[in-house]
């Protein structure tokens, strides 16, 4: 898979995806807008060996929407791992989207690197919790990866964005989540999504800095350092993460033009 000195990802999240391919969240067509960030993925990435999909693949919890996914995927041809958001429905994507190139695998090994992906997905509810199953996977996993530089996925944000409204529906039991990653030198890095903003922070550890990245949506947008729920007028996009075999890692956003899906930025609620 890797020829070069870094693995190169494509991070997309919050795709809020419905079974009809005119249906709009706030004012964004979330299919054409998905498909457009697709396409710049393409066009800004000279070469891709995987893609890692966040959580909140569909809006209305359907077969249909988790099964344009899947054929849209397979069409890309690159490896793409995704993780479940509160939108999500587990057994449809389990039904719909596993396909050669679609994965829903825990963990996997790539490069030098060991990337651990985890459910935050509390059934029914817009907050996320890791349960007991997945922290003992996390660490069962850790321990027997201890020269991995690693990364770990999921939906929900296990830090704080500094927005009272969205901190509330972040990670609810982040505290033992950290705890574990504390005792683990390996681990570099933590990616979510479920924001809707660009956010990129580190924690200090005893073994050095975690970088804590938070990716924006392919659709609508959810403004930084707000009290109440705000829509953003920033457009869509994607992160790319390039993972070096010495640990280390680069990361940056792209976003689509400023004038491209435009939302009702009077929306209210989430």
């Amino acid at each position: 898979m890797v020829d070069r000195n870094f693995i190169s990802i494509a991070q997309l999240t919050d795709l809020h995806l419905f079974a009809e391919r005119d249906r709009q969240l706030v004012g964004i067509p979330t299919m054409a807008s998905f498909e457009s960030v697709l396409q710049q993925v393409q066009q800004k990435l000279l070469h891709l060996d995987l893609c890692l999909l966040t959580g909140d693949l569909s809006q209305d919890c359907s077969a249909d929407s988790y099964t344009y996914l899947r054929q849209t995927l397979d069409s890309l041809a690159v490896p793409t791992y995704c993780v479940a958001g509160n939108h999500d429905d587990l057994e449809l994507m389990a039904s719909h989207l596993p396909s050669s190139h679609v994965h829903l695998s825990r963990s996997l090994n790539v490069g030098n690197w060991c990337m651990i992906l985890l459910s935050s997905v509390i059934s029914g509810e817009v907050h996320g919790s890791l349960a007991e199953s997945e922290l003992t996977f996390l660490e069962e996993t850790l321990q027997v990866n201890p020269d991995r530089p690693t990364l770990i996925a999921f939906h929900h944000p296990a830090i704080s964005l500094g927005s009272h409204w969205i901190d509330r529906l972040g990670l609810e039991n982040k505290d033992r989540f950290w705890a574990i990653c504390d005792r683990y030198p390996q681990i570099k890095a933590v990616v979510n999504g479920h924001a809707h903003q660009d956010f990129d922070s580190v924690r200090i550890t005893d073994y050095g800095l975690v970088r804590c990245l938070i990716t924006p949506s392919t659709c609508v947008q959810f403004a930084s350092h707000t009290p109440q729920f705000k829509i953003d007028s920033q457009p869509a996009g994607f992160r790319h993460i390039r993972l070096y075999a010495d640990g280390s890692l680069e990361t940056e956003v792209h976003r689509l033009e400023a004038d491209k899906f435009l939302p009702e930025l009077s929306a209210q609620g989430y």
